[in-house]
């Protein structure tokens, strides 16, 4: 990958270089091909250095981190490097064993948000780490986290020059026109202290306590996710994994919370309805909430996924509990309702509030 080998461009002045405008053009490119697929910029280099493999390479490599500078400094850092990961994940799917040092795979796990990377899930054997049945994610999260970090270290420095230099304000104009952060919609609801009925839950949580309190066994994934949603539409029902601006929301159990006594009180009463399921481990189960939903073993929630994610589970176990009711397919102006599971919880609440204030009035 290209910071590999940014040696290469070590004695270049940046500034210099971003007053190159055929530079502008195929950073407005590159841009293009990250966050709508376009290929022209592969065609440019192609032509520009044809039979010039090497000042090609140099020129890609300038280009990449030239995009990357002025990135970090905008609210589309996270959405880039998304786009990033998923563009390139070939070049690291194409040339990684299906066996790596463990201390390799922790190196990408620890920094990574992605609970498939549990070093306790995967098989290792002498020191060497079978990553076959995640080589996908993790090779994706290879390119993430190595990206995260040097984002983190140019937003660090906080270039006054840079966020002033008019070509780059050109480039961020260019990005905020091309990117446009979509209302991800979704229900919200007031404050709630009351008692919630089973029925207000939405079909795939019910299905899965259902599952549980009956002695079965749900997928990991399933029994993820109905903990999470559990907690949240105890504490609160508005809390969704992105915000209004594309971004993952991190917040831990006490940021939700907000006590300890709170949390200990939820672990307790979800470690009672699983008590039931047929492979329950008081410990590991307690381990697993705790972790799940950002306490003491982890410092942030595992959201609860969006509707289309149960729908298309890629094999999580999720599928199975996702039976829409009328709810569930109710649309607005074209649009789903209820993107979220929560939603459906607050589509309730909101009913039920209603109902109640209309019946005090009449």
């Amino acid at each position: 990958m290209f910071w590999n080998n940014l040696d290469k461009i070590k004695d270049c002045d940046f500034f210099q270089e971003i007053e190159d405008r055929d530079n502008l053009l195929l950073i407005k490119c590159f841009l293009r091909y990250i966050f709508q697929g376009d290929k022209l910029y592969h065609k440019l280099l192609n032509t520009t250095f044809k039979n010039k493999k090497e000042e090609k390479e140099k020129k890609d490599l300038l280009i990449k981190y030239l995009t990357l500078i002025i990135v970090a400094n905008t609210r589309y850092y996270n959405l880039y490097i998304k786009n990033y990961g998923e563009r390139y994940v070939k070049e690291i799917l194409n040339n990684i064993p299906n066996d790596i040092p463990v201390w390799e795979f922790i190196k990408v796990s620890a920094h990574s948000r992605n609970n498939d990377l549990k070093l306790e899930r995967l098989d290792i054997n002498k020191g060497l780490v079978n990553i076959y049945p995640v080589k996908k994610t993790y090779s994706t999260e290879v390119i993430r986290v190595k990206l995260r970090g040097m984002v983190e270290r140019i937003r660090a420095k906080k270039d006054v020059d840079l966020l002033e230099n008019e070509n780059v304000q050109e480039i961020v104009r260019f990005i905020e026109g091309m990117v446009k952060f979509r209302d991800i919609g979704g229900m919200r609801t007031v404050e709630y202290k009351g008692e919630i009925p089973l029925e207000w839950h939405p079909p795939c949580i019910r299905g899965i306590l259902e599952d549980i309190l009956s002695g079965g066994s749900p997928s990991h994934y399933a029994r993820r996710s109905f903990v999470v949603y559990w907690f949240c539409a105890k504490f609160n029902p508005n809390l969704r994994p992105l915000n209004r601006d594309g971004e993952l929301v991190n917040v831990s159990a006490l940021d939700i919370a907000k006590s300890e006594e709170a949390v200990e009180n939820f672990l307790e009463e979800t470690l009672r309805i699983f008590g039931n399921v047929e492979d329950f481990n008081p410990e590991k189960t307690r381990y697993y909430i705790s972790h799940n939903i950002g306490y003491r073993v982890a410092d942030h929630l595992t959201h609860c996924e969006y509707c289309k994610n149960w729908r298309e589970d890629g094999g999580k176990g999720l599928s199975y509990y996702c039976n829409p009711d009328e709810i569930c397919r109710m649309r607005k102006n074209g649009r789903p309702v209820v993107i979220h599971p929560l939603d459906y919880l607050c589509y309730n609440i909101n009913r039920h509030v209603k109902n109640y204030k209309k019946r005090e009035k009449d």
